[in-house]
Formats: structure tokens, sequence, C-alpha cells
């Protein structure tokens, strides 16, 4: 509670008197507490100056000879300065605080200017307030150039509602967001860059954006390469696909017809034997097909990612005894790198449920959202501890680092959730923008 300076003018005079009376420590413990009192209620040097004067005023007239009323006045001096210490604390403490502040001011500059990732910062209008040298760089704009600039004149129109929308995110709550859009350099080139942001507060207000945006030519030009890489394997897939269900399945179909043939001049014996010659050729077949289908399936070409689900669901089903249901639908057709991305998903996942969850049922869930698709995975196994497993090197599996990367070349995700004893799941989504 703020008091009046009369009011601290008699308790400075109050603990001077104790003082001077005798009090020693505890009196200079009670001019020590009038001034942090004067501190907290917002008084400065000059006001204990002048609260110190007035006491003076009032008990120097009571001494009775000038050497008195001088001995008096330097006693007084160490009372002075024991009132004045917490402000000396204080103006220490800003000192120490400003000039750690100042250091922390240019080891941030100095990242902020030296950092190789571009480093900018927008009002709630996109107007660009400032940006680093890499931001220089990168757009080819100066920053003289930059706060007469908006991010409408620097990024692609096409991404333009996906900025408004993460501000929107932001503003709604959302701490960070990450996203990919591409920058219009100054000379016309466009640069990818992953962007991430973060609000700007100012006594509790939202006043602008600060984002750092990193450069992804490279990792999309991989991404790109990974999946002409992915298309080149799947179309040899079929190839060889091709080759084993038609091309040895004609083979095997003449080879039934000579035993056939030849079985009609034989004894009922020989011909029995033979028999037996055609039950393992009708087994090779069969092994054929399944070959053919797990390479690449003609049912996902002709019909779709739905149908080439379920024709997996029952082979696997049949294989293990293990029951697994295809649910939902893609709402029509999807492109060809997706289907087969989604086919190879669960295909992979399948496999290592039939490797090792140990489950008794499957459910394979197809999802269509408004811009993306979703296929899951799961089963009611004994599931795993995710991040001992998957956070181990080595451990994460050749299948499911090549699911990851099919899904990275597309800007789709992985998931996985699982926990001991409560089975596991694994979702991939895929983007449909633009699809």
């Amino acid at each position: 509670m703020k008091i009046e300076l009369s009011d601290l003018t008699d308790r400075y005079t109050s603990a001077l008197e104790d003082f001077l009376a005798g009090g020693g420590e505890t009196a200079l413990q009670h001019a020590y507490e009038v001034g942090r009192r004067a501190l907290a209620d917002g008084l400065g040097v000059l006001d204990m100056v002048t609260l110190y004067h007035e006491a003076l005023v009032k008990l120097l007239p009571s001494m009775s000879t000038p050497e008195e009323r001088v001995n008096t006045a330097k006693a007084l001096e160490r009372f002075f300065v024991e009132s004045l210490t917490p402000f000396e604390m204080t103006h220490r403490g800003f000192r120490e605080a400003n000039a750690a502040l100042r250091k922390s001011e240019e080891r941030y500059r100095e990242l902020f200017e030296n950092a190789n990732d571009v480093v900018f910062t927008l009002d709630l209008e996109g107007n660009i307030t400032s940006i680093n040298r890499a931001g220089e760089r990168l757009s080819g704009h100066s920053r003289s150039e930059a706060p007469a600039m908006n991010i409408a004149q620097v990024f692609s129109p096409e991404y333009l509602g996906l900025v408004r929308q993460m501000l929107e995110r932001k503003m709604a709550g959302e701490e960070f967001t990450t996203y990919e859009l591409e920058l219009i350099a100054k000379n016309s080139h466009r640069v990818p860059l992953e962007i991430s942001t973060r609000l700007i507060f100012q006594d509790g207000m939202p006043i602008g954006v600060q984002g750092i945006a990193r450069d992804v030519t490279e990792r999309k030009r991989a991404e790109e390469a990974l999946l002409g890489l992915n298309e080149m394997l799947e179309e040899e897939a079929k190839r060889i696909a091709h080759a084993l269900h038609d091309e040895a399945g004609q083979l095997l179909a003449s080879a039934h017809i000579s035993l056939a043939a030849v079985a009609r001049d034989l004894p009922i014996s020989v011909r029995e034997r033979l028999q037996l010659v055609r039950d393992n050729l009708d087994q090779i077949e069969a092994q054929l097909r399944r070959l053919s289908h797990e390479l690449r399936p003609t049912i996902l070409d002709d019909l779709g990612l739905l149908p080439a689900l379920e024709f997996l669901a029952q082979g696997v089903s049949a294989r293990t005894g293990i029951p697994v249901r295809v649910e939902g639908s893609t709402e029509g057709r999807l492109p060809s790198n997706i289907e087969t991305t989604l086919y190879r998903t669960v295909q992979e996942a399948l496999n290592n449920v039939t490797k090792h969850a140990q489950a008794k049922h499957v459910i394979v869930k197809l999802e269509r959202r408004e811009k993306a698709i979703q296929c899951s995975v799961g089963d009611d196994g004994i599931g795993f501890d995710v991040a001992g497993v998957l956070g181990e090197r080595g451990r994460g599996g050749i299948g499911l680092i090549g699911i990851q990367e099919r899904l990275n070349a597309l800007g789709g995700t992985r998931m996985i959730t699982s926990r001991p004893g409560q089975g596991t799941q694994l979702s991939a989504t895929v983007p449909l923008e633009n699809k």
C-alpha cells in the first residue's frame, strides 16, 4: 500500500532519532526498511535527500553546541547511506541486467545476421519489417527495400491463401506453424521454402510474426528423384509380374496339356504318379500368381486402391489365418503414384503384423478428406514401445524406411501409435492439393 511522503518523513525522522539515541544496528535496519519502502512506492534518490534534509532541519536545532551538531551530522551520514542501500542494490541489479541484455542482444544480432536460414519479421498486415543477410541473398531484395514490401510481392500467388490460413491458426492460439511455399526472388526465380513462424506479442497483444525460412531446393530435388526412381521400380515390377503371371502361366498350362496327353497312353499306376507332378505344378502356379500379385497387382491398375487392398487382405488372411478387414472408400480413383504408395504402405504394414504382432484381428481403413487421403492399418496384437524401438539405430526396418521415403516424395506423413499389450496402428496421410 502506498504511503504519503509526510508519513515517510515521520518514519525516517523517528528512525533517525532512535539511531542518535543509541539504537545501533536496529535503527540502521529501520533506515534500510524506510529506503526499501520509498523505493517500492516509486520515490527516487532525490526524494531520500529531501527526507534526510527535513529530518536534519528538525533535529539539529536541538543540539546545544556547533561542535555537537557537526559530530551528529557526521554520524548521521552512516544512517543516510544505509537508507540508500536499497536504491544502490536496485541500481546495480539494473546495471547488471542491462549488461546481460546488451550481451544477449549482441548474440541475437550475430545469430540473426550470420544464420544460414532466412530470419524475418512481419506485421499483422503481412508487411515485411526486417530480414537478415540470408534473406537478402535468397530474395535478391536489400533490407532497405524490404520495409516497403508485403509478402504478397515475394510469395507465389497460389500460396497466399495458405499464408493467411497459417496466420489465422496462430491468432486462434496455435503456437507454432510450419508449412511450405515458394518465394519469388527479385530475378523471378522460384525458391521452395519451409517456413516456421510464431507470433510476436507486446503487452499481451499480438503485433507481428517472426519466422525462419529454409531453402529446401535440394530436398525437393531429392524427393523428385526418389519419386522418378519409385516409378521406374514399379514399372519394372509390373513387367516382371506380367512375365510371371502370363508367360509362366502359359508355360505351365502347356505342361499340363502335355502331361494329360502322355497320361492317356500310360498304365493307371504311372498316371497316378504323374498326377502328383501335376499337383506340384498347380502349387507352383499358385505361388507364381501370389508373387505376381505382390510384385504388382494388375487389379491395382485396373480397378483401383480399394479392390487391390481387399484382394491383398484376402490373400494375407488365407495364408496366415488372421482375419483382415478393409473399410472405407477413396471416393473414386486416385493418382497412380498415390495409389501405389498407399498400397505398398499397407502391404508392408501387414507384413510386419504377420511377423511380429501376434494379432487376432486387423483392420485396414481408408478415409478421403477434403484435401488428403488417409490410410491406416490397426491390429490388436502385442504392441511395442514406439520411441524405444524406432529410436534405436537400424531398428526402424528397411520396410518402414521405404514407406517413409515414398510418403516424403508425395509430401505425406507417417505416424505409428502403439503401446505394449495394446496393439499397433500405422497411419499414412497424403495431401491431395492440386490433384
